[in-house]
């Protein structure tokens, strides 16, 4: 656990607070473990932090990061103390997992915020890492799509993807049907379809995700019914930033998909 708290170290500008006036410092939504006193707590802005998926896997989470280390003068099971975080993150309808030992990740959401928490547990200390980002408003509605796309020539969408991923995943699916209904209900509308990333990493690798994004979302909704022909799929990369680069927000906001009529 060292190592990864040296690494955060290395990536930006930190509020590091010691055990003094710690009672205050507790996460709203996690507290602490009964008989566990706050010995280190970290706060930082932004990072881009390693997570673990349901697989196995690694991704790349953007946000802000409290990092909390609590040590009792006793000792406990570490399952206890995995079951306590377990349970608000299934009472918050989150997914839990973890190798049930010692390692427990959730993701969760809170009002506007995703949230991601990397816990380990032993029998005298736990740490949590939680990295919490405001979600971009992904909802619209079919008849909010027809006016822009009528009106505007284009709609804009933004779907969380994981860095440098493409993959359609289900919390997608229901705005991807939507635009199928839209579609079939105008038969006359045909659509390029936009990606756009931010300006993190190289540009050609960029270009190839959005075009691997657009292609997605194209066959998504070929599959759906849509005929082919009336699709174009399109990939700009980093062109054309809508929002500043510099800020986590910003980079969310140019990290989108332009539906274009034809």
């Amino acid at each position: 656990m060292k190592n990864r708290v040296l690494i955060l170290l290395l990536l930006g500008p930190l509020m590091w607070i010691q055990a003094q006036d710690a009672e205050k410092k507790d996460h709203p939504l996690f507290g602490r473990v009964e008989g566990f006193n706050l010995y280190d707590y970290i706060v930082q802005d932004f990072i881009a932090y390693q997570f673990c998926d349901e697989a196995g896997d690694n991704y790349i989470v953007e946000g802000q990061l409290s990092y909390y280390y609590y040590e009792t003068d006793g000792s406990i099971d570490p399952k206890k103390i995995l079951k306590k975080f377990s349970d608000i993150g299934n009472n918050a309808e989150g997914k839990v997992y973890g190798d049930g030992e010692n390692q427990l990740y959730i993701v969760m959401k809170e009002d506007s915020k995703a949230i991601y928490v990397d816990l380990f547990a032993e029998d005298f200390y736990y740490t949590i890492n939680i990295i919490e980002r405001g979600e971009l408003k992904t909802e619209i509605n079919a008849d909010d799509l027809l006016v822009d796309l009528n009106d505007i020539g284009k709609a804009v969408l933004f779907f969380n993807f994981k860095r440098q991923e493409s993959v359609i995943t289900d919390e997608f699916k229901p705005i991807i049907e939507m635009i199928a209904s839209v579609l079939k209900i105008e038969p006359s509308i045909d659509i390029s379809i936009n990606a756009y990333t931010d300006n993190i990493g190289r540009s050609d690798v960029n270009r190839e995700l959005s075009i691997n994004r657009a292609t997605m979302l194209g066959n998504a909704l070929v599959e759906l019914g849509i005929e082919s022909g009336r699709i174009e799929c399109r990939g700009f990369g980093e062109e054309n930033p809508i929002a500043d680069n510099s800020t986590v927000m910003g980079r969310a906001f140019n990290n989108r998909i332009e539906l274009v009529r034809k």
